[in-house]
């Protein structure tokens, strides 16, 4: 099975609570949330593919500014990202050019693209990543005007 990414809106609040017991992650049910199974394509943000590329100021939008260790996730982790922060990543991530996306995932070598797992034919690819960002970025905005944080996690 394809691993996904997990995002959910959370209060500066909650991620205190998180932080202080990260094992009751296991009862957080948000209704706002995105989920991704093109986590590291997503990377495509900066215009150069991971792993190759030098950390990007949006790689905390999928994984945080944060780690917080948690032993009831197969990760062992998850990323939090204060309401501060989202919305500095709600703004950059309004910036980011789709239509160079794609130009730039149509370009470059599958094999390089997609997570290990994935299954979408190298024609969907830059649809899919393009809509995928769009989503992304009005999940951060949401985020942003409610004045909330984010936290994530891979299974």
């Amino acid at each position: 099975m394809a691993q996904s990414t997990r995002l959910h809106m959370v209060s500066g609040e909650e991620i205190r609570g998180l932080k202080e017991n990260p094992g009751s992650i296991d009862g957080l049910d948000k209704a706002e949330s995105f989920r991704t199974h093109f986590g590291l394509s997503l990377n495509f943000l900066t215009g150069e593919t991971y792993p190759n590329s030098p950390p990007h100021p949006l790689y905390a939008a999928l994984d945080g500014a944060e780690s917080v260790a948690c032993p009831t996730l197969e990760n062992a982790a998850f990323g939090v990202v204060v309401p501060e922060q989202a919305a500095e990543i709600a703004a950059s991530l309004a910036a980011v050019d789709l239509a160079a996306v794609e130009v730039v995932v149509e370009q470059a070598d599958f094999d390089e693209l997609v997570d290990e797992q994935e299954i979408s034919p190298p024609g969907e690819v830059p649809g899919l990543i393009a809509a995928e960002l769009k989503e992304l970025t009005a999940f951060y905005a949401r985020a942003a005007d409610a004045g909330l944080g984010v936290m994530m996690y891979t299974t």
